[in-house]
């Protein structure tokens, strides 16, 4: 999947695949815990899309919410617009736990999600298809949502699978762009968790390592010095040990 880290969201963790065995010693048992049964509840099967959307504070709260409910991949496309930088305090660290890519070229995020066996879903206000309970999630799902003031970019319109809205009863025709992204997310959470197959909603072992590996790499300070230790740590005791 060609993507570009958002560096200034995840930081770089340089391919290693060892920062989890060396480093989650150091974590306290309950800590420990808590984080290798998230990454067991991580999911792939719903992703989000984030087109030109702005401001910080809303790309926060989708984050948050996106990590709230269980996804791992938050992806942003932008086709007008610089990338924005988040809201640490609106996100409340959800970043750090999630993998967030960032692409300014339409034609390859699409073509990289098709490979996938992803379905592109899309919120409109009106003029829908579908209702968001009744959102097709016999495939995996990305789905998009558009800028604040703009909504989507017209040159989806021929890529989108599903066109669905939020029901509203009130008079204001549309939610922000974060509050949909936390409707839409718990929703299809629940749908996907409760019928369809586990083994099909959350990532498999190695994915779950891979995660956890990611995790351990962004939250330590001195990262290649740390592990340049332990491994040589590891490769004394080895030694000895023949």
């Amino acid at each position: 999947f060609m993507r570009r880290p958002l560096d200034e969201f995840v930081g770089e963790e340089k391919g290693i695949t060892d920062a989890w065995d060396l480093l989650s010693p150091r974590l306290g048992a309950l800590r420990k815990s808590r984080l290798v049964s998230v990454a067991r509840l991580r999911s792939a099967y719903i992703r989000l899309c984030l087109q030109d959307v702005h401001d910080p504070h809303n790309i926060g709260a989708c984050l948050r919410s996106a990590e709230a409910n269980g996804l791992q991949y938050v992806d942003f496309v932008n086709i007008f617009q610089k990338f924005a930088k988040t809201s640490s305090t609106t996100s409340r660290g959800a970043n750090h736990w999630l993998d967030l890519s960032r692409f300014t070229q339409q034609k390859i995020y699409i073509e990289g999600l098709r490979a996938r066996g992803y379905k592109i879903a899309a919120a409109y206000p009106s003029g829908s298809s579908y209702q968001l309970e009744t959102l097709p999630i016999d495939q995996p799902l990305a789905i998009l949502l558009g800028n604040e003031n703009a909504g989507l970019d017209e040159s989806w319109d021929q890529h989108i699978d599903y066109k669905f809205s939020i029901p509203m009863y009130g008079i204001t025709e549309s939610y922000n762009v974060s509050v949909s992204a936390a409707l839409i997310l718990y929703s299809l959470t629940q749908r996907t968790r409760r019928e369809i197959d586990p083994s099909r909603v959350l990532l498999n072992e190695e994915d779950q390592k891979a995660v956890l590996n990611r995790w351990m790499a962004r939250h330590s300070r001195n990262l290649e010095k740390e592990l340049a230790v332990l491994r040589r740590s590891v490769k004394t005791n080895e030694q000895s040990l023949s």
